[in-house]
């Protein structure tokens, strides 16, 4: 793996935060108001960093429909360091539900990886989790510290 592919994901979310914001949930443009919802420490335990569009966050699908990136720091078995995931989730806060109804991958480099627009399954969340966490921002507007 090299070392100029974490620059090239570093790089693409500077440039989305200091684009204007696009009211926008769908993938078809990726810039907006990225928001960083953990601290680094965190992010560098997680071995990712997560960030929210704010000016996604919108009414619909099951109750709150935003956009996500999640950018890899650590690298997997699947995910190259620099790699991001792109998705458009939807969140029932009252309820506890959640669901991706679309995705993007890109690779370090740029390249995409993968891509799907069918919905997933609608699945329960704990407020507790990480991706509880995440949700309790979309939600509430707390971002964990």
């Amino acid at each position: 793996m090299k070392p100029c592919g974490l620059k090239w994901a570093a790089l693409a979310l500077v440039a989305l935060v200091a684009t204007p914001a696009v009211a926008d949930t769908t993938l078809k443009v990726l810039t907006g108001k990225w928001v960083k919802v953990f601290a680094v420490d965190v992010e560098r335990l997680l071995g990712r960093s997560i960030r929210i569009d704010a000016a996604s966050v919108v009414p619909g699908g099951l109750g709150r429909t935003f956009r996500e990136a999640v950018v890899i720091l650590n690298p997997t078995s699947q995910l190259a360091r620099g790699s991001t995931a792109f998705s458009v989730r939807s969140v029932d806060c009252a309820g506890g539900r959640v669901v991706t109804t679309q995705w993007r991958l890109i690779g370090p480099t740029g390249g995409q990886i993968g891509a799907s627009t069918v919905a997933g399954q609608v699945t329960r969340f704990d407020w507790n989790s990480e991706d509880g966490k995440v949700l309790k921002y979309i939600c509430m507007g707390v971002r964990p510290r």
